[in-house]
């Protein structure tokens, strides 16, 4: 008579086993699997690693609290982190595995106060990271992290299109093109590494003037002609996170000048949106060029497409004192993007 095969039992089946099958179900990012991992040990360490099928609510509502204590010096968003990361598993041990007959930890929530809101720049923060030398003499940073020419460029292109910084790293060469007499810059998942946020992230920004006026299109044009596919071939990439590198780079050459934790990189989006705002832009045009999903109705989320001359005239409006300032030698600039070797 045949020798029966066990089924695994499911009863002693961790959040740890979960995490592994989870790991593996699709591609995930370095950062994500870390800091999922931190997560599930907290749940160890608390739980003393209960089997999921013994977990009840009450034991989320412990976690919950423990994970708050001041003891832990943790902020109330990064316990939300984790907390969610945990939930995160739980769901997919119920609706993929089927590991479980019901989500045992299913609304709960830890609130958080943002302690420091981002703001737009003002005029003067703008004055002192527009006057070093990287933007008026394009002296390029020796830092790996900076990517040359992507240290210059990136956060003016910030400034005149509220794009988000993985948004901007993650360019290739054949985003920057010609929609009728309009040069456009093409935010989009299509290319290999690149993505979006979400499907609202997926747009096309007019090039705003002043960029043009200091030379972004020639230096485009470098690129080309050299055979280039990224815009930045000197800007590393890091996984999942296009921007991570050029971020963190960004966050230390911030706090050289004596700025303070914000005005951050992000805060260029709130610059965007509140100056086009103060301008008495249509929300649903500013939500198109920054890539926030279009508020109202399904009919003004599905039909309406704005022109790009629309999109033109209101990217024009963008104004900065500290910009105007800038005046860059053509010939400086050309000769060093143009010792930036073509990578594939």
């Amino acid at each position: 008579m045949p020798t029966a095969i066990a089924k695994a039992p499911t009863n002693l089946t961790t959040l740890r086993d979960v995490y592994g099958k989870w790991a593996v179900s699709k591609p995930r990012s370095s950062d994500s699997k870390a800091a999922c991992t931190r997560s599930v040990a907290l749940f160890e360490a608390f739980t003393e690693n209960t089997p999921l099928v013994q977990l009840t609510r009450a034991q989320g509502d412990a976690f919950r609290t423990w994970l708050q204590q001041p003891e832990r010096k943790t902020t109330s968003k990064t316990a939300r982190d984790r907390l969610n990361w945990v939930k995160s598993l739980l769901k997919f041990a119920f609706r993929d595995l089927e590991l479980l007959p019901r989500n045992p930890w299913e609304g709960m929530e830890i609130e958080f106060k943002t302690t420091h809101k981002r703001r737009p720049w003002t005029d003067g923060e703008l004055d002192t990271l527009l006057s070093q030398p990287l933007h008026t003499a394009y002296l390029l940073p020796k830092d790996n992290k900076a990517g040359r020419a992507a240290a210059y460029w990136i956060p003016l292109l910030a400034l005149y299109t509220g794009a988000r910084v993985g948004e901007l790293a993650q360019l290739a060469v054949a985003d920057v093109a010609n929609i009728g007499d309009v040069p456009v810059l093409s935010i989009t998942d299509e290319g290999e590494d690149q993505s979006v946020k979400t499907s609202a992230g997926i747009r096309k920004v007019p090039i705003h003037s002043e960029l043009v006026r200091l030379g972004f299109l020639n230096y485009v044009a470098n690129m080309r002609s050299m055979g280039a596919d990224r815009l930045w071939p000197d800007l590393p990439s890091r996984e999942g996170r296009p921007g991570g590198y050029f971020s963190h780079w960004f966050g230390i050459y911030r706090h050289s000048l004596g700025l303070g934790r914000f005005p951050d990189f992000h805060c260029f989006r709130h610059t965007v949106r509140s100056q086009l705002a103060e301008a008495e832009v249509p929300e649903q045009v500013i939500d198109c060029l920054v890539g926030h999903e279009v508020k109202g109705s399904t009919g003004a989320k599905v039909y309406t497409h704005r022109s790009m001359a629309t999109l033109s005239k209101a990217i024009e409006i963008l104004d900065y004192r500290a910009v105007k300032n800038l005046t860059i030698d053509r010939h400086f600039v050309q000769v060093h993007s143009q010792q930036t070797p073509a990578r594939r």
